[in-house]
């Protein structure tokens, strides 16, 4: 759970408003993993702080939420991403357990980014939470062991209520149990205004996690007018945060950033830079390309370059969009 501020002004950043996100959803309908690090929940997890590493700690703040039987606010709204990383430590340490009440973290994740809760409130924040899952909606009604369709419009009424609130939910459904019945992460996505990503390989959520855009802007271009060249190493992060490498010459450069709104709409500006060149290495550029090497190279590692993942999910979504009116069968067990 999270949420962002305005940037100053001389941060690098488009004027598009900040958001404040809530990272829940580690609610899992099993009972506790020998190993969790091949685990969904240790998936979830390294997502979540694969999240962190995109965000701007000084005008954003996160929180973390878990929810079984019931949900938890394991960490308030805060600056502190180190508080966060510990919260998520203590999920993985914990394991999962329990069935799945997704309607208490929707609305437990409004209380908290509506400053109803424990968390202080911020009137001037774009609000979203990210809602990771495995499964489906087993409580309160199904006992925990069963999905009902009770369960599933309750959990999609609470994200209603949390669109009209004006949080998105982020719905990300990690393997087959979850998009075996995508009717309730389908239906929080969209009562929401948030999106719905079906990621039928959990590791693969590493990689989708940090293209969502919270504050709805999807495309940055700056470029320096004074050389006709544009920037080099463009990244933008989840927050609407960029950076890049711009191309400079001695004396003035004049510098554009053109962004782009999900909706069509844009927005630009522009700074003089004046640059005298010497010898020293700008250390900020440094520490850039050192954590877009590392994002590589953990990309990398999941066997599949992110453009094929990115195609997996496209292809995912449309599946499970058309299976999204189907419940899976009853297990048993007693509801309560």
């Amino acid at each position: 759970m999270g949420d962002w501020a305005q940037l100053p002004d001389n941060s690098g950043s488009s004027s598009f408003p900040r958001p404040q996100i809530s990272i829940g959803g580690f609610g899992l309908g099993q009972p506790p993993v020998r190993n969790l690090r091949n685990s969904i929940l240790a998936a979830e997890v390294g997502a979540a702080r694969r999240l962190l590493l995109q965000l701007n700690s000084q005008t954003t703040r996160v929180g973390v939420i878990t929810f079984s039987e019931g949900a938890r606010v394991l960490q308030p709204l805060t600056h502190d991403f180190d508080q966060v990383r510990r919260a998520l430590d203590d999920i993985l340490r914990a394991g999962p357990y329990g069935g799945t009440n997704m309607v208490e973290g929707i609305r437990t994740g409004i209380s908290e980014i509506m400053g109803l809760g424990t968390s202080e409130k911020r009137a001037d924040a774009v609000k979203v939470q990210f809602f990771l899952t495995d499964g489906f909606p087993s409580l309160p009604i199904g006992g925990g062991k069963r999905v009902t369709s009770e369960d599933t419009n309750l959990a999609i009424n609470a994200a209603r209520l949390a669109g009209k609130a004006g949080i998105k939910v982020h719905v990300f459904a990690l393997g087959e149990e979850a998009l075996s019945h995508p009717v309730a992460a389908v239906g929080i996505a969209k009562e929401s205004g948030g999106t719905y990503t079906p990621v039928s390989r959990p590791a693969d959520v590493l990689a989708v996690v940090e293209n969502i855009s919270v504050v709805g802007v999807d495309y940055v271009q700056i470029v320096n007018q004074t050389m006709g060249q544009k920037a080099t190493q463009l990244r933008l992060a989840a927050d609407g945060f960029f950076s890049s490498a711009v191309p400079v010459v001695e004396g003035r450069n004049q510098i554009e950033v053109i962004a782009r709104a999900s909706d069509g709409s844009t927005g630009r500006d522009s700074i003089t830079v004046y640059y005298q060149s010497g010898n020293q290495k700008s250390l900020e550029l440094e520490v850039f390309l050192e954590k877009e090497k590392n994002l590589n190279l953990q990309v990398e590692r999941l066997g599949k370059s992110q453009a094929e993942i990115q195609k997996d999910v496209e292809r995912g979504r449309e599946s499970t969009l058309g299976n999204s009116q189907r419940l899976p069968p009853p297990t048993e067990g007693p509801a309560r």
